[in-house]
């Protein structure tokens, strides 16, 4: 009997332990699938976080520093950023990065906590609601981070534009091809300097501008003495407005000589890539090769970027003079010499201008020198050997060295004997693409510095209190020259030298700037290329 007792009581503990061993088993397999999902979770709700403050990082950098519409920072991404020395994504990199990291070490540091109950909170349901609360922040986090990021980039704006369509140009556009552009006797020479990003928010308030330290002097004094556009009042400066699509160089290049937006189906950066640019379109470039004018493009990069050296060659017939050439021909300190950024700095470019145009005046023809300056161009602008240390600020610094270029190169020009059958036309381009200087400075207030030196005629209407935009200087440069405009319109621009209202001052700027946001068929027609001209 106690045999028997001993072996039931052997069979019984026994199965307990197995009972025991598969209770554990379990456990250990529950606990291990519970640790499973609470690291998915907290990966997947970290991504939430992080990418959440990321974005919102990111958004308020490009609030802060640009102003583009988001279709025209489509048009400036969807393509390589040769050229750009990568400054856009390094930015994006200093001022995100960090957010970023003390978001992820946070998060990281609430994770490991909150796995660990028993050294943090006694009661499962209290620790259950916790991590509940934090997935919900995470996830609104991200919510809202998404919501901020469409305003910030007026990605709805461009989302609400896009579904609509603008007549705009079947209604104003004027072909230059056809229109009837005349001179009556001999038309000028043509040096057109377009420095970049030059606002005339960096002339003091006194003088228009924005600033209690007077940063160009001497383009303010150069717009006094000559002829200067302006959007304010007698002796201040205040010049054009960039309509959407003119925002950035190769744009500002396209619309000043055309007289319509950067539309096309291809991201300007992609541009070099396109066989033909806008082939039938007629711009500033083709009328002045029609009537016998020698024409060069000058500028200290590669010309190739944004099919820059397209635009010129293709419409007008210009000769390039960039990087390559400069280094070709001995202009530079080396044969391979690239400064840290683009190619080479504005006080070579000055030189070779002096050479080239001195050169070209010498021939039988009329000419047109179009040059593009950059030091001003990068975040904080580039400090060459030639810049002193007056302001705190070095883009204060950097313009007050191309206010003092430009004004010397154009001293010298009066000592020509060419100067006085030339007219020298100077503006910005675009504004600056940060807010160094301007942080309280209304982006709609930002307009470009524009002069016109020893001009053909004179203007019909008042200089000041003017609404016009970079599509105007088409029309008004060949004006400036002498050529006289049969209905004062070419493009979608007209000759702010005529009594002419300009679209701007016909629709708004807002309601012109509305349209130029919209789907245009006309514009896709007329000047995109096709698909097999690539």
């Amino acid at each position: 009997m106690s045999e028997e007792l001993k072996e039931k009581d052997i069979s019984e503990l026994s199965e307990l332990a197995d009972t025991n061993q598969k209770s554990e088993s379990t456990f250990q397999e529950n606990k291990a699938t519970h640790a499973t999902r609470y690291i998915v979770l907290s990966a997947v709700f970290g991504l939430f976080f992080v990418l959440g403050v990321t974005l919102i990082a990111i958004s308020i950098w490009y609030k802060n520093n640009y102003f583009l519409e988001f279709k025209e920072l489509l048009y400036v991404l969807t393509g390589p950023l040769e050229g750009t020395g990568g400054s856009m994504i390094s930015d994006i990199l200093w001022a995100t990065v960090p957010y970023a990291s003390v978001a992820l070490v946070l998060y990281f540091a609430a994770v490991i906590i909150l796995a660990n109950k028993k050294n943090l909170i006694k009661k499962a349901v209290a620790l259950k609601w916790i991590r509940i609360g934090g997935s919900l922040l995470c996830s609104c986090t991200l919510i809202f981070s998404l919501v901020f990021t469409a305003f910030a980039f007026r990605i709805n704006t461009y989302s609400s534009a896009m579904r609509e369509s603008t007549d705009i140009y079947e209604k104003y556009y004027v072909d230059p091809a056809t229109a009837k552009i005349t001179s009556n006797g001999k038309t000028k020479n043509l040096i057109h300097i377009y420095v970049e990003s030059l606002e005339n928010t960096h002339a003091t308030v006194e003088n228009g501008g924005y600033m209690t330290e007077d940063y160009m002097p001497n383009l303010t004094k150069l717009a006094k003495e000559n002829l200067s556009f302006s959007s304010k009042g007698e002796g201040q400066l205040g010049g054009f407005r960039t309509v959407t699509g003119s925002g950035w160089t190769i744009a500002a290049l396209l619309a000043t000589s055309s007289g319509i937006p950067y539309a096309f189906s291809v991201g300007s950066n992609d541009m070099d890539k396109v066989k033909n640019f806008a082939p039938k379109m007629t711009n500033f470039g083709d009328i002045l090769e029609k009537n016998g004018y020698r024409q060069m493009f000058l500028c200290g990069s590669d010309a190739s970027f944004a099919g820059r050296d397209k635009l010129y060659k293709q419409h007008g017939g210009y000769e390039i003079y960039d990087l390559s050439t400069a280094r070709k021909n001995g202009d530079l300190p080396s044969p391979i010499y690239h400064n840290m950024w683009w190619g080479y700095e504005d006080k070579y470019l000055f030189e070779i201008a002096k050479e080239q145009v001195t050169e070209m005046a010498k021939g039988d023809k009329p000419f047109n020198l179009t040059m593009l300056t950059v030091d001003t161009h990068p975040k904080g602008g580039y400090v060459c050997d030639l810049c002193g240390n007056e302001f705190e600020n070095q883009t204060a610094n950097v313009i007050k060295c191309t206010d003092k270029l430009v004004y010397d190169f154009v001293e010298w020009c009066k000592t020509q004997d060419f100067y006085k059958d030339t007219v020298i036309v100077i503006m910005g381009d675009h504004p600056r693409h940060d807010n160094a200087l301007v942080e309280h400075v209304n982006y709609a207030e930002r307009t470009m510095y524009n002069c016109f030196i020893n001009a053909a005629i004179t203007p019909e209407n008042a200089t000041t209190n003017r609404e016009w935009t970079s599509l105007d200087v088409f029309p008004t440069m060949l004006s400036a020259m002498g050529f006289e405009i049969e209905g004062e319109r070419l493009g979608l621009g007209v000759n702010v030298f005529s009594e002419a209202e300009t679209l701007a001052e016909q629709m708004s700027f807002d309601g012109l700037n509305a349209e130029m946001n919209k789907f245009s068929e006309f514009y896709l027609v007329n000047f995109a290329y096709s698909d097999d001209e690539k």
